[in-house]
């Protein structure tokens, strides 16, 4: 079966308005943006915005763009997975992110002549440096090492494939949707569109729902909890009908 289901359907309006719920609660909440509490409101915020995103460009079958958001909405999760997980760990390695970053326009700004953008930059290069036990670098963020810490395999699965079939551009992203000349071909190409859009839908419900899980359990929302242990069941069972 291809075609996406009412229960389907029903379990993501669900996971939607959890999430919005849990959004519109998070505004609450002040402190240090190194707080690992904090840092999951600033990812959960992220994860919301490409659920939103996601759900608009789906709902208007714009399916292309809407796999490049799902994607995204993906790292947020994985990303709010490792938050819980490591914790004041997980910050560093933000930050380690970041001031890589820095460090790459750096020599951009350099490169074009930009000479007024760099001191702060360079400044903020050297902090994260000087923090730095011995031995150790600035990094990008590792996505299969944070799946791992965060304990959710199945989101690094979904990440890599959609990083090879669809959200970046690559050999085999190129032809999806492609048929022959004389139109053979078409059928499969329309069974196999369904069933993506199908599948893409609930890797966006299961990531948004194990975000939202672990969000609430960062900032202590029992009640929010208590909802997204509910919607896991009612998940799981769904899944069964995929076996």
């Amino acid at each position: 079966m291809t075609e996406i289901t009412d229960d389907e359907r029903a379990i993501y309006d669900k996971i939607t308005r959890l999430s919005d719920s849990l959004r519109k609660s998070s505004f609450k909440l002040t402190g240090l943006n190194r707080d690992p509490k904090m840092f999951s409101v600033m990812l959960f915020r992220r994860l919301w915005s490409n659920h939103r995103g996601y759900t608009l460009l789906h709902n208007n079958e714009l399916l292309l763009e809407a796999e490049i958001v799902l994607r995204s909405g993906i790292e947020a999760a994985i990303c709010i997975a490792a938050n819980y997980s490591l914790r004041e760990d997980f910050v560093e390695l933000m930050r380690r992110d970041a001031a890589k970053t820095v460090l790459g326009q750096i020599k951009t700004h350099r490169q074009d002549g930009g000479d007024d953008l760099i001191k702060d930059q360079e400044a903020f290069v050297r902090e994260v440096r000087d923090s730095l036990p011995q031995g150790e670098n600035l990094a990008r963020l590792n996505w299969k090492k944070l799946a791992e810490n965060g304990q959710v395999p199945q989101l690094y699965g979904f990440h890599r494939r959609l990083s090879g079939v669809s959200a970046h551009v690559t050999g085999l992203s190129i032809m999806s949707g492609i048929s022959a000349a004389d139109g053979s071909g078409s059928e499969q190409q329309e069974e196999l569109t369904k069933l993506s859009k199908r599948s893409h839908l609930m890797m966006m419900a299961g990531a948004t729902l194990l975000g939202s899980s672990l969000h609430a359990a960062m900032i202590e929302d029992q009640t929010q909890i208590q909802l997204a242990e509910e919607l896991k069941n009612e998940m799981n069972e769904i899944s069964y009908s995929w076996l």
